[in-house]
């Protein structure tokens, strides 16, 4: 409804004097030619009758512009194009033929004290019905090209804007995981898992090769498969349980058939990373984050431990990955902070 009614009111008010300008040309223009059709050469065509003509055509067309926007209000084209049409037809005839054959009757009535108006007028009616007919088509016609037009336009640029924010919204998570302070993390594991085990450090080093090789890829595109997510969380969830050892431990249980679902790219990561950021790691106090799935929703579930110090909790991630469903399907993610702090999002079929 809405959308309906901001680009009518747009288009009136940026044209709301050329309104009444085509009006009283309009006026001027049908009167002289009924005139005209009547008197032939003794054609007199008094200024009393253009401005009388000019008021009345302004007048029609803007009570006319006036019922637009209440039939857009009940009759939106967008889902009832055919009956808008005929009630904006019928509407828009009845308005013109009725002001025009009221003021032409105490026209007639005033000036020549006319008796038998419908006997001496029936012509002068019916080429003035006539004409008001084919006007009325032509501008229900020529309005809905217009408005048509304009409505495309307007969801043209909001899809392009929605599409901006969605890959800025993804980019910010995509410079959440490429951040220093984990590649620097990464770095130490690393450098501890060489004089170890050597095999753990090159399955780590392709791992986070393969994380990065993800996060660069899918930034751009605005869902992956669910299957591609989990594939990407596997990989961060080794290096996570390679640093962190007895003290993290991640468990996914999802239904093979929701794996072809979607879902926007790095949201298991992000929640599961926003887990260890908000949480201590201790042996005696592990973290223990569990992914399932329902039949509609991926629920990503983690215990909470102690708060780490120097760390101020601003929801970042979770408002970026709400921000991004509320773009793509208009649902929110659901949060719930209990025992244990659940995060639930929506499955894209």
């Amino acid at each position: 409804m809405q959308s309906t009614k901001k680009p009518t009111n747009s288009f009136f008010l940026k044209k709301y004097f050329h309104i009444p300008v085509l009006g009283i040309l309009l006026g001027i223009a049908i009167s002289y030619f009924l005139i005209y059709s009547e008197q032939q050469e003794n054609i007199i065509y008094l200024l009393k009758d253009a401005v009388l003509a000019s008021g009345l055509g302004m007048l029609i067309t803007l009570i006319i512009s006036k019922t637009i926007l209440i039939l857009n209000r009940f009759l939106p084209y967008q889902n009832q194009t055919g009956n808008r049409l005929f009630a904006g037809f019928i509407t828009h005839f009845t308005v013109a033929f009725s002001l025009t054959l009221i003021v032409f009757y105490f026209y007639q009535l005033f000036f020549f004290d006319v008796t038998n108006f419908y006997g001496e007028f029936d012509a002068v009616i019916l080429k003035l019905g006539i004409i008001l007919l084919i006007l009325t088509i032509i501008f229900e016609v020529i309005y809905f090209a217009l408005y048509s037009y304009y409505s495309y336009s307007k969801f043209q640029i909001e899809t392009v804007k929605q599409e901006r924010k969605q890959i800025e919204l993804q980019l910010k998570a995509l410079k959440s995981q490429l951040s220093s302070h984990f590649l620097f993390n990464s770095l130490n594991t690393i450098s501890s898992l060489i004089y170890k085990d050597e095999n753990k450090a090159e399955t780590f080093v392709r791992r986070l090769a393969k994380m990065y090789d993800f996060t660069l890829k899918s930034y751009h595109q605005k869902l992956i498969t669910l299957q591609e997510e989990v594939d990407f969380v596997n990989a961060y969830i080794f290096l996570l349980q390679t640093r962190f050892q007895d003290k993290f431990t991640c468990s996914i249980s999802i239904d093979d058939d929701l794996l072809t679902s979607k879902i926007p790219p790095l949201t298991l990561q992000m929640l599961v990373e926003n887990a260890v950021k908000h949480n201590q790691l201790s042996v005696d106090k592990p973290l223990n984050i569990n992914i399932k799935s329902t039949e509609k929703e991926i629920i990503i579930e983690n215990n909470i431990t102690e708060t780490p110090k120097n760390i101020t909790s601003f929801n970042i991630g979770l408002k970026n990955i709400n921000t991004r469903y509320l773009l793509l399907i208009n649902k929110a993610i659901s949060v719930i902070r209990g025992e244990n702090f659940t995060v639930k999002i929506p499955l894209i079929k």
